[in-house]
């Protein structure tokens, strides 16, 4: 015992602790919350944009985020921040039901990217 001293001491205490913290978003999942929260904040944006391209224009919307941008109904692109960005959005609004259909492109994996019903009605 007489090569342990008190500063190997408090680097494996520093150490232990850094993995500690490390580890603590995956363990409670809180980036996956966060995501979820991202991913549903840039739907409602998209679902507005093509909401008021839809009431300005009097037509459906069959298109992307690239024509609400050139439009002026965006002012960027959104991705889902679990996914790649090439994955794009679903986005579909049909003017004479008012219906306004965004979808997650990683919807079938994590089925918790779904607008919710309040934002629909």
């Amino acid at each position: 015992m007489k090569n342990f001293n008190i500063y190997k001491l408090i680097s494996i205490v520093a150490f232990l602790v850094l993995i500690f913290i490390l580890a603590l978003p995956s363990f409670f999942n809180i980036n996956e919350k966060k995501n979820t929260e991202e991913c549903i904040k840039n739907m409602k944006i998209i679902y507005k944009a093509v909401e008021r391209y839809m009431e300005e224009r009097n037509l459906d919307f069959n298109g992307t985020q690239r024509d609400l941008r050139r439009t002026g109904y965006l002012k960027k692109t959104y991705v889902c921040p679990s996914g790649r960005p090439d994955d794009k959005y679903y986005i579909e609004g049909n003017h004479e039901t008012s219906e306004i259909i965004v979808r997650c492109p990683l919807e079938e994996e994590l089925p918790d990217h779904k607008l919710p019903e309040s934002i629909i009605e």
